[in-house]
Order: C-alpha cells, then structure tokens, then sequence
C-alpha cells in the first residue's frame, strides 16, 4: 500500500464498505492526521480492525472473531505479512494490500 493520508484511506475504507454485501457498517474509532483507527462490522458478527499510522508507515488489517484474529495482513516489524486463515499466529511474507483488496480476500474466506 503506498502511503496515503488518513483521509484518503478513509475514502477508500468508505467506498469499499458501501461495495461489499459482507458489511453491515463501520465506525471511525480515531482519526487524526497521523493516525487512522476504524472497525468496520460484517454480517456474520465478525469485525475487520484497521489501524494507519502514516509517521511509522504502520498499516494494519485484521479480521476479528470473538476476541481472536482469524486472519489478518499488516506490514508491523518485518514488512508486509499475512496471518493465515488456517494459523494466524504464523508470519508469512506478502505484497503489501490495499484494504479493498484485503476486504476481497476475507470475503471469499468467510463465504467458505
């Protein structure tokens, strides 16, 4: 994902959230010119995290059952990785995602 500004991604957030049968609504949890926190709800009662930082370049995507990721893709620590539906605690290299395209991917997961 190249680097965007919290506005920007939240136009992306929004217009991507208005496209999915699979959301039901989000809510902007912070937002200020650096840092960008929404949950977005899906119908299933499962919740998608997402969390920016332009500063840090810290960008965040997790998918979120009961109190557990299930899934999730975040550049944190090693660069860009994703957190597999079969184990999320596992770190596996990846190209970095936008959250539409990451939205794509948990709707095909959870349509399983």
């Amino acid at each position: 994902m190249a680097l965007v500004t919290t506005r920007e991604l939240l136009d992306e957030i929004a217009t991507a959230c208005e496209n999915s049968d699979l959301v039901e609504t989000y809510v902007v949890q912070h937002m200020d010119i650096d840092i960008l926190k929404v949950r977005v709800y899906l119908t299933n009662a499962r919740f998608i995290e997402v969390f920016y930082n332009i500063m840090t370049e810290k960008v965040a995507f997790a998918l979120i059952e009961g109190e557990e990721r299930t899934y999730g893709k975040d550049n944190a620590k090693m660069g860009w990785h994703v957190h597999p539906w079969e184990n999320p605690r596992e770190h596996v290299p990846c190209e970095p995602v936008t959250f539409a395209e990451f939205l794509q991917e948990v709707e095909k997961l959870v349509q399983n």
